[in-house]
């Protein structure tokens, strides 16, 4: 009777792949306002693409909200509201501003 001996060899490897994560594309928001106001919260900073923040445009006694500018914005619902409220959706680098004007005296209460 004769014996047969298999050897197996078993290599291991540091160098091993490591399956690919997504890369998630992220984008920089920078929200400033004119003088008369202010935008809350203070939402300058990075973002992940698709990512939708909410900001607040409040004007200060004697000044109006006027108009956004910078982004893809309908002011139109915000015409003699005391605050403007609008929603960025990040999809590129935005730069987003609150203008504010003297207040009217048909705006005044």
């Amino acid at each position: 009777m004769s014996l047969i001996l298999l050897t197996l060899t078993y290599r291991c490897s540091a160098e091993q792949e490591e399956p690919e994560l997504p890369v998630r594309t992220q984008y920089i928001l920078t929200v400033t306002s004119s003088e008369g106001g202010s935008v809350s919260p203070n939402a300058t900073g990075s973002y992940y693409e698709g990512a939708t923040i909410t900001i607040t445009a409040t004007p200060d006694d004697g000044y109006e909200f006027d108009r956004w500018e910078g982004s893809d914005f309908d002011n139109s619902g915000c015409g003699f509201a005391r605050h403007c409220r609008t929603a960025i959706t990040m999809n590129s680098n935005r730069d987003v501003k609150a203008f504010f004007k003297t207040e009217t005296e048909d705006a005044r209460p």
